[in-house]
């Protein structure tokens, strides 16, 4: 075995650790293992495949180009096995890394057309001169290094971004199609590259590829990132229009109270003396009288404003079609999350929950909602449900959303239940349709 080979093939293989780096960026948050571990295997088996790789490709001097695209397939399968997003996000994340490394590749060779034009192995292997090979892997990592923070902020926000979901499953077309340009592009000869002015157009058209892609990627972030933004602020305002509502209620609720008690003693002289008098007919008039301006009741069913909010929002629609909830809040003043993002979950599941029960005889109308600190920084929360008909569950766990009520809203709340590291189980049994959340409010 000749050393000098195998250290070019080393090199050139190497190409897929810096791809396996930015594959991994966007996902990080989403790992099927502890990030320790997936760090370790990743660290592990990557070079360990690229040393064997050359090893075996320099003995019997195997043409480089199949060689890599073991290696990238190689990649692919330590990433799909290690990262819980849907095939669509996968592909995305794995063609955008699959490009840049293209594009290194053919950008070097296009840099290094005079040493290319002399490597007497291009012809039977493709393999890149020791010269090329480290401009190659030189220029990933400056890449990797200039746009460190679109695979570890922007696209990973990007993917966590509701607005796109129906978009992953086409999405991964355009850094693929611009890795079969890239590859199309490759000269056969290195020498044609030296010939008019071929290379310098190489130069500059080739660098428009990914820069094109990556400017669609960062329009796309951009603009989910501001309609996400102003729906947040349309939730915040919602929910600040519920909590100014359930003031309301209160400061009236009140005011009556302080008029009542202002009053009392007042009652309490016309009930003695009617009572010692013996009219007791004028008594009862009046006590009745008395109770037609006492009718209201307040009742709390949070101590956390905002939950007591929603809580009193949505039990007026219930009362208007006929439905009964069973509250069970035990939360305190202060929650150990946003407030925003919890009561969204609980508006989206108490909707879910009385769109469900619509349909329902009267008599089945209830909903039991149980929310309470599992400890100081965690939050379990229950919504359940009678419902008719059949629900067909997806792959994800989710409900169709054209079953009874079930589904909408769920892909968002379970978006969040990822967010905050917690787990979310729904169970459609006895029928009897349950949504169980714990949320681990740690950061």
């Amino acid at each position: 075995m000749d050393t000098k080979i195998f250290l070019r093939y080393v090199i050139e293989l190497a190409i897929i650790i810096p791809d396996a780096v930015f594959v991994f960026l966007p996902v990080i948050d989403s790992l099927r293992w502890r990030k320790w571990v997936t760090y370790s295997i990743s660290g592990v088996l990557l070079p360990v495949f690229v040393v064997s790789a050359a090893w075996v490709s320099s003995r019997e001097m195997f043409p480089v180009i199949p060689v890599l695209v073991v290696s990238v397939m190689f990649l692919f399968l330590v990433f799909f096995f290690s990262v819980k997003v849907s095939l669509g996000r996968k592909l995305f994340c794995f063609f955008s890394s699959v490009m840049l490394g293209a594009f290194c590749l053919l950008y070097s060779i296009s840099l290094m057309a005079s040493f290319e034009a002399e490597n007497v192995l291009w012809d039977s292997t493709r393999l890149l001169t020791i010269e090329s090979g480290s401009v190659s892997l030189g220029l990933s990592l400056l890449i990797g290094a200039l746009t460190f923070s679109l695979p570890t902020k922007k696209m990973s926000d990007l993917l966590k971004e509701e607005l796109v979901n129906g978009m992953w499953d086409y999405l991964f077309l355009l850094p693929l199609g611009a890795t079969v340009l890239i590859w199309w592009l490759t000269p056969i000869y290195p020498k044609l590259l030296l010939i008019a002015r071929s290379r310098m157009f190489l130069l500059v058209l080739l660098p428009l590829i990914p820069l094109m892609i990556l400017l669609i990627y960062y329009l796309l972030w951009w603009t989910a990132s501001k309609f996400s933004e102003s729906a947040r602020l349309q939730q915040e305002n919602t929910l600040l229009s519920m909590e100014s509502k359930r003031y309301e209620e209160l400061r009236n609720y009140m005011d009556d109270t302080r008029a009542l008690r202002h009053d009392f003693r007042q009652h309490i002289l016309v009930i003695t003396q009617l009572t010692c008098a013996g009219k007791f007919d004028e008594l009862k008039n009046y006590l009745e009288q008395l109770s037609e301006g006492t009718e209201t009741v307040y009742s709390g069913y949070c101590d956390n404003i905002a939950v007591d909010a929603i809580a009193s929002y949505y039990s007026a629609f219930a009362e208007a079609q006929s439905t009964k909830f069973d509250w069970k809040l035990t939360l305190p003043h202060e929650l150990p999350m946003k407030e925003s993002e919890y009561c969204v979950i609980l508006g989206n599941l108490l909707e879910n929950a009385l769109r469900a029960v619509k349909v329902l005889p009267e008599e089945r109308r209830k909903i039991t909602v149980i929310s309470s600190l599992l400890s100081e920084k965690i939050i379990g929360l229950s919504v359940n449900n009678p419902f008719s008909g059949k629900i067909i569950f997806r792959k994800n766990g989710l409900p169709l959303s054209n079953g009874e009520g079930h589904g909408i809203g769920l892909t968002s709340v379970m978006n969040t239940v990822k967010r905050y590291d917690g787990s979310m189980k729904i169970t459609a049994e006895n029928r009897i349709f349950e949504v169980d959340i714990v949320l681990y409010c740690n950061t």
